[in-house]
């Protein structure tokens, strides 16, 4: 038991050494997010994509943002692949109430896959104008210097691809308050690290612009298609083609609305098992963010190797502290909007804990209303309607 409770303990000093390592990274990148804006003598025209599909929360909000943009050149595609999706008449409105920005809306049920998403950018992608494309997702909120900021990013002849990070901010309800707890929380700070030590090797599917010739380049959308990763599978075809990957010094606000646990769960297994997918030596390595739940373990083999109550409960003590000082930073830095409550961070660890080993006992995935299964590299095997 002795040795048990000595390799824990490594395991868990490691989970503190990466949590002390996050809020530095995380404190670091405020003085990136305060930078000016890079001038921009001739601004590129650019085109933004923005699938969709149903009704998100606060959608008309969320979309209402991107009409706002204090950028000149700009053309806005919202795509949909069903007709009678309620989304339609949400960007019909705004497209009325602001003529002046040059937005579209394209339907079409042409299927190029089986990532629904990339789908749908394929059947938007021959009416573009410009070649800077930014793709976005529908549930995110962005403030009017966002375009700018992602244009910025691209200093340097071999940029080829910017992305940027993003903020859990989360509608009423504890699943959606846990949901957006792991965004700001988890993926983000993890997401620093490599950014802070190193060179950007992914980028994230909130926002991903890439310049028209290098998406030519790798194999256009076509490329991504039969992947659910698209997000990784672009970043790795843009290193591969030789560019580089940059961090856009703007972070943007993810709202979070989960019905219940049930949907948490199945959201944040659907994104464990598309990270295992494609790296999964570096997946089995983040059981090493879940502090608490190592404190647990590291305590009751404390107990059970008789050194006593004050030793035993240490663990959990400096687990909850340094979480604690994780909190903070993530809303020092992101000025993020969830709510203080101590009570739910083990809640929290302890529910992303489950997420990990759930995420060993199959492929199998939900997205919006499909099922899909997951193999090696994030590669589609199975494509069709959610069981209900």
């Amino acid at each position: 038991m002795l040795v048990v409770f000595y390799l824990l303990s490594a395991l868990f000093l490691a989970s503190i050494g990466y949590l002390l390592v996050a809020c530095f990274c995380v404190l670091r990148f405020q003085t990136q997010l305060i930078k000016p804006i890079p001038p921009l003598p001739e601004p590129p025209g650019v085109t933004l994509y923005k699938p969709l599909h149903g009704l998100d929360y606060q959608l008309k909000e969320n979309l209402r943002s991107f009409f706002e943009q204090d950028y000149g050149k700009l053309q806005i595609i919202f795509g949909l692949s069903r007709a009678d999706d309620p989304a339609i008449a949400v960007v019909r409105d705004l497209i009325a109430q602001f003529p002046e920005i040059d937005a579209e809306l394209l339907i079409s049920d042409r299927s190029n896959g089986e990532n629904p998403k990339v789908s749908n950018l394929m059947n938007m992608d021959g009416r573009a104008k410009h070649d800077i494309l930014i793709i976005s997702d529908s549930d995110m909120i962005v403030e009017p210097d966002y375009t700018r900021r992602i244009v910025g990013g691209f200093e340097g002849a071999r940029v080829g691809l910017v992305t940027c990070l993003y903020k859990g901010t989360p509608a009423p309800g504890l699943a959606s308050h846990l949901g957006a707890m792991f965004i700001s929380q988890w993926f983000t700070p993890s997401a620093l690290i490599p950014a802070t030590f190193g060179k950007m090797r992914n980028c994230f599917g909130a926002t991903m612009a890439i310049k028209r010739s290098v998406l030519v380049e790798i194999g256009g959308f076509e490329a991504l298609v039969s992947n659910l990763a698209d997000d990784y599978t672009l970043g790795r075809l843009v290193l591969q083609a030789g560019y580089e990957i940059n961090l856009g010094s703007v972070v943007v606000e993810n709202i979070v609305q989960e019905q219940n646990l049930k949907s948490l769960i199945l959201h944040e297994l659907r994104w464990a098992r598309t990270i295992r997918s494609v790296e999964p030596v570096g997946f089995a390595s983040t059981f090493l963010t879940d502090a608490i739940p190592l404190a647990l373990i590291t305590s009751w083999a404390a107990h059970m190797a008789d050194f006593g109550p004050l030793l035993a409960g240490a663990p959990l003590m400096l687990a909850f502290s340094t979480r604690l000082l994780l909190h903070y930073s993530t809303k020092r830095t992101f000025s993020s909007k969830q709510p203080v409550s101590f009570w739910i961070i083990p809640v929290r660890d302890i529910l992303s804990f489950i997420v990990r080993l759930l995420c060993y006992t199959g492929r199998k995935v939900s997205w919006r209303n499909t099922e899909l299964s997951v193999d090696k590299g994030g590669e589609i095997t199975h494509f069709g309607p959610a069981a209900r």
